[in-house]
């Protein structure tokens, strides 16, 4: 299928290759992760999904969400797990994440976008209420409200995975992994142990920008509403 340059950007439609999935799986194995189940928010074709089959044969559960039809069926090949057309910002994360058995392995590559580049080429591929980071008058108008959609991404998941046994698992640039962080803790968001892996973003993407694997576990506590 032919990905015109718009709904790449958009959709931030770079797949992760599978010599990088199956890092990130080794990776997440040797920190003695067992997941009960394990979702992929934005499983693209599924890459993430067949590292998972292979790297954790006793899970329960493998569950992908994925915006393209096309993605969608290419993915519903891979055998042992469940892959639904859905997009992220209109799923009820909390319903679907109360049907997983614990403990909860969220893995995957959110689009490594800005809000206001979607906003440029006229996307719609945004959260309904931008202003993640809860800025008030002028700065929520101008520069200050733009914020990279992976940013609320992984702060929404954090947030719905708050009171339950789960690892987060993600790759993302490293300035949204470090404004995660400082985001869940300001808003009172449990992480008992958070990791950062460096990971060559220009030799996996193409990408010159920090990049890593951002790992959240022992999540918890009562978040603030977004």
């Amino acid at each position: 299928m032919q990905v015109c340059p718009k709904q790449r950007i958009e959709f931030g439609d770079f797949q992760t290759p599978e010599v990088l999935c199956r890092k990130v799986c080794d990776i997440l194995a040797c920190m003695n992760i067992t997941p009960g189940s394990i979702l992929e928010p934005t499983c693209g074709t599924g890459g993430f999904l067949r590292a998972s089959v292979q790297a954790f044969p006793n899970c329960e559960s493998i569950l992908g969400f994925e915006i393209n039809p096309e993605y969608t069926k290419q993915a519903q090949w891979i055998e042992g797990v469940s892959v639904e057309c859905k997009d992220f910002f209109t799923t009820d994360w909390s319903a679907t994440i109360n049907t997983l058995p614990e403990p909860i392995l969220v893995i995957g590559n959110p689009p490594w976008v800005t809000s206001a580049a979607i906003g440029v080429i006229g996307g719609t591929n945004v959260p309904i209420k931008s202003n993640c980071r809860g800025f008030k008058g002028l700065d929520a108008l101008t520069g200050k409200s733009n914020f990279d959609i992976s940013e609320w991404m992984l702060l929404h998941l954090l947030d719905q995975l708050s009171g339950r046994s789960a690892v987060l698992a993600m790759l993302c640039k490293t300035t949204v992994a470090r404004k995660v962080l400082q985001q869940a803790w300001t808003r009172n968001v449990q992480i008992k142990k958070s990791a950062i892996y460096s990971m060559d973003a220009l030799e996996y993407f193409g990408a010159a920008v920090h990049a890593c694997l951002l790992v959240c576990s022992g999540i918890g506590g009562k978040p603030k509403t977004m």
